[in-house]
C-alpha cells in the first residue's frame, strides 16, 4: 500500500473535526435530532423504526435497522454545551465478525476506533484497530505502523487481503498523506504517513 491525501468530498470535515448533532429531548423522549452540516443545524427525520432512549447520565442512544442488523450509536454532550457527539457505536446481527463497541472518542488503552465518513478519525495512545465498515471518503489522522492496525470488517464479502486489493484503484502519495483510492466515492486518507511507513502486515480482513 501508498500514502493518502486530502482526497475529500464537500462534506467532508477539516482536520480533527468530529460530527455534531442536537437532540429536542422532552419527558426523556428524543421528539427532534439535528445535524450540523453546511454550516448549520439542519433537521433529520425519525423514522418510524429509528427507536431513541436517553439514560440517566444523558447519553442518548439510537437504535436503527440496517440490512446487516441494528447500528446502535451513542451519542452525550460532555461539556454541557447542548452539542452532542458520537462516542460509541455497536452491532447487532450476523453482518460482522468484530462484535465489541467501536469508539469515536479514543482512551489511553487499546481502542476498536469507527472510522466513517464525514469526520477524522483519531485513536488513543495505545495500540488501536481502526475498523472500516463503509464505503465512502475516509481519513484517518493519526495512524502508527508500530501500534496500529486497518481491521477491514465490512460484510461485503471479503475474503481476505489479495481480494480486497483486487478492488484498488491507485495508491497515491501527496504531500505528507497516504491515499487508497478504490475509485468514486471510496478512498482512505492516512494523514501525516509515508510509504515506508505502512505495508500489508498492518491491515486485518475480517469478512
Amino acid at each position: 500500500m501508498s500514502s493518502g491525501s486530502d482526497d475529500f468530498n464537500d462534506d467532508s470535515p477539516q482536520s480533527g473535526s468530529h460530527k455534531q448533532f442536537k437532540f429536542t429531548i422532552n419527558n426523556g423522549m428524543v421528539t427532534q435530532v439535528f445535524e450540523f452540516k453546511d454550516g448549520s443545524y439542519q433537521s433529520k427525520s425519525i423514522d418510524a423504526d429509528d427507536i431513541y432512549t436517553v439514560d440517566a447520565n444523558g447519553v442518548v442512544e439510537h437504535r436503527e435497522p440496517k440490512p446487516f442488523g441494528t447500528e446502535i450509536t451513542r451519542y452525550a454532550d460532555t461539556d454541557g454545551s447542548g452539542v452532542y457527539n458520537r462516542i460509541s457505536e455497536q452491532w447487532i446481527g450476523d453482518g460482522f465478525e468484530l462484535k465489541d463497541d467501536l469508539k469515536y472518542l479514543p482512551t489511553d488503552g487499546d481502542d476498536f476506533i469507527a472510522v466513517r465518513g464525514g469526520e477524522d478519525c483519531h485513536g488513543g495512545r495505545g495500540s488501536d484497530d481502526f475498523v472500516i465498515r463503509e464505503a465512502s471518503h475516509l481519513r484517518i489522522g493519526d495512524f502508527f505502523s508500530d501500534d496500529d492496525t486497518l481491521v477491514f470488517d465490512t460484510g461485503l464479502g471479503l475474503t481476505s487481503k489479495d481480494h480486497l486489493a483486487s478492488f484498488i484503484h491507485e495508491i497515491r502519495q501527496e504531500g505528507d498523506n497516504f491515499i487508497v483510492d478504490f475509485g468514486p466515492g471510496i478512498s482512505i486518507t492516512l494523514v501525516g504517513v509515508h510509504p515506508d511507513q505502512i505495508s500489508w502486515d498492518d491491515v486485518s480482513v475480517l469478512s
